[in-house]
């Protein structure tokens, strides 16, 4: 994304999609600042903040985020063990 003077890029996890029904959708996300030509020379930072709900608690999509007629698209996960399982696929993933 580009930088966009005085304005904050907020990225949100994995969990927002099943909560949302895929309304809103976590993307990769890195910060890397621009080459000198675009503005690069211009210091960006990039601040990190992690928030897990509870390890136990349910995550499932929320009936707001549902069209009627529509249905989940995702069974229910609780909060802890669904992430460990994308800690233990990335895991998995750079081994392989």
């Amino acid at each position: 994304m580009p930088p966009v003077e005085g304005a904050f890029v907020i990225n949100i996890g994995d969990l927002m999609a099943l909560w949302t029904n895929d309304r809103w959708v976590s993307t990769v996300h890195r910060v890397v600042n621009p080459p000198p030509e675009e503005g690069g020379m211009q210091r960006r930072q990039s601040l990190a903040f992690f928030h897990q709900p509870n390890w136990f608690a349910e995550i499932a999509c929320l009936p707001s985020c549902l069209k009627e007629g529509e249905e989940p698209k995702y069974v229910p996960v609780l909060s802890g063990p669904y992430l460990m399982g994308k800690f233990k696929s990335t895991v998995t993933a750079k081994a392989g």
